[in-house]
């Protein structure tokens, strides 16, 4: 199991964006259970990042994150 915090706010495109980043770490060589661990971050971040933001009420805000995936993988 992988567990992070609950964020109260639904989102649409963090399933795309968890696929993406699961599919891009697991081709980089990372087990299933670590691809999954990276992609739940990467898209918990995009949330955080996004979640204060009035006016992007769309997605999740993923740009201003990539940083922190490339260090993840």
């Amino acid at each position: 199991y992988y567990k992070h915090p609950k964020i109260g706010k639904s989102t649409p495109g963090t399933g795309d964006v968890f696929a993406s980043v699961f599919t891009g770490a697991y081709m980089r060589g990372h087990s299933v259970f670590e691809s999954a661990g990276i992609a739940g971050e990467f898209v918990l971040e995009c949330i955080k990042g996004t979640i204060d933001d009035p006016s992007h009420w769309y997605g999740v805000k993923f740009e201003p994150v990539l940083g922190k995936l490339i260090q993840m993988l």
